[in-house]
């Protein structure tokens, strides 16, 4: 047998023995005092040597089997509730520690590399041989942004530590916390110049807000555009026809300039986050309104409602924006067309150098022939109102062809910027940071079962 063959065989003997090294001497003084004794007993050979040479060497032999049973034979799993939430949202993950192995399972310390803010799962838990066991963590969603579930690390050794075993999980999940959807005020909406009174040739069968005559009823048809009204007096099946979209493209334009966004001192920001859900699986009491952390977190909260505001009116929205990566979403309609502009607004932040008006001037989507009755709301924190000659070059000036939204500290430091829109003729309105915005969808109470000590259920959490 060559030496490659031999070397072959020890490496796979010893990846075997250590499971591929995850298995470690955690005292090296323990291994350093058995040789010594190993030493003794050769050196000064006597019943008493010979007898606790043979006790380190079955004392590390024990330590070894221990740790090379429990660590191949256990199973640690881990499943996210759901792959996406929005800000508010309450995270939670199961696990499962099962230990199949005949030895028992002392302490077992598991950490994890989760990037998620405010969000931990080291624990340390023990199981008898054969046993599984079950629990939840909890943690709520504070702020937009991508991030990483994973991996997982396990430690365990024997009762003695002299060896230790860590494991690594290459498992990681990547979990998307969009920006909430709030209730805003209402809000003069531009409506741009497309669109008319109902025409034969504009109606259409797909639907629309605003609807424009009828037909009769052809094979093929939906049933949901059914008359039912006009069926039921006069006793013929006729559809609904819509007219085309009476308003324009509604461009959204979010300004993420860093120099638009200064920063804002505590006492001003009255921020009043909502609360963490820590490792409790019972939530006593969830917030239904948000308080932005940030003036660009507002910014990006109101672009994103005004979205989903717009598109459920069935306007076709786009967006536009730059944090030093430019980001263009074309306008169109449906509620996909809101997934893709919260797609983009997930990881945004106040980092851009291009400022608003420089971005309304140059963005190649509000050029040309086919922007020309489109609307424009922008965002933006930047006060000096600089970028006004350009907006009023995109809106042409014209009435209902803009709106603004100005993002401030306080409404005394917007007053001067919204006397000066006002006074243009733009319409404007100003969000401060410590107004709490209701949520669309506020988070729902969950309720869990107990039983007592005298069997009776009982529902923790139900209203």
């Amino acid at each position: 047998m060559d030496r490659s063959r031999i070397a072959a065989w020890w490496r796979a003997t010893v990846g075997w023995l250590t499971l591929d090294g995850r298995i470690r001497v955690g005292k090296p003084g323990a291994l350093v005092g058995a040789g010594l004794v190993a030493v003794l007993a050769l050196a000064l050979p006597s019943r008493w040597m010979i007898f606790l040479a043979y006790a380190a060497l079955l004392l590390l032999l024990g330590a070894f089997a221990w740790v090379r049973a429990l660590a191949a034979r256990l199973r640690l799993e881990r499943q996210v509730e759901a792959a996406w939430a929005q800000v508010g949202d309450e995270l939670e993950e199961r696990w499962e520690v099962a230990n199949d192995s005949v030895m028992p399972l002392h302490w077992l310390e598991i950490d994890d590399a989760s990037t998620l803010p405010g969000y931990t799962t080291r624990r340390v838990v023990s199981a008898a041989a054969g046993e599984q066991i079950q629990w939840r963590t909890t943690a709520r969603c504070e702020r937009r942004g991508v991030y990483q579930l994973g991996p997982l690390i396990a430690r365990l050794s024997d009762p003695l530590g002299i060896f230790r075993f860590e494991g690594r999980g290459s498992a990681e999940r990547r979990l998307v916390v969009y920006p909430p959807l709030v209730r805003l005020p209402a809000l003069p909406l531009p409506r741009g110049l497309r669109g008319g009174l109902a025409q034969a040739d504009l109606l259409q069968l797909h639907a629309t807000p605003s609807v424009g005559g009828v037909r009769d009823y052809t094979p093929g048809d939906p049933p949901s555009r059914i008359h039912w009204p006009f069926v039921a007096r006069h006793g013929r099946l006729v559809v609904k026809e819509f007219d085309q979209e009476r308003a324009g493209a509604l461009w959204l334009v979010l300004d993420l300039a860093a120099a638009a966004y200064p920063p804002v001192a505590p006492a001003e920001a009255a921020v009043g986050r909502q609360p963490v859900v820590g490792q409790s699986s019972v939530v006593s009491e969830l917030a239904a309104e948000f308080r932005p952390a940030s003036l660009p977190d507002l910014a990006i909260t109101l672009v994103a409602s005004l979205g989903a505001q717009a598109l459920a009116e069935g306007r076709t929205v786009g967006l536009i924006c730059d944090d030093g990566r430019r980001r263009a979403v074309q306008p169109a309609s449906g509620p996909r067309q809101l997934w893709r502009m919260l797609n983009e607004l997930v990881d945004g932040e106040a980092t851009g150098a291009r400022p608003l008006g420089a971005l309304l001037r140059d963005a190649p989507e509000l050029r040309g022939s086919g922007q020309a009755g489109a609307a424009i709301i922008v965002v933006t924190g930047a006060l000096d109102a600089g970028w006004l000659p350009d907006f009023a070059a995109r809106t042409g000036g014209r009435a209902g062809g803009g709106l603004a939204l100005l993002i401030a500290a306080q409404a005394t430091d917007a007053a001067p910027c919204e006397a000066l829109l006002a006074s243009r003729g733009v319409a404007a309105h100003t969000f401060t940071l410590g107004t709490a915005l209701p949520l669309v969808n506020p988070p729902r109470r969950r309720v869990t079962a107990r039983v007592s000590p005298l069997g009776r259920v009982i529902r923790d959490g139900a209203r």
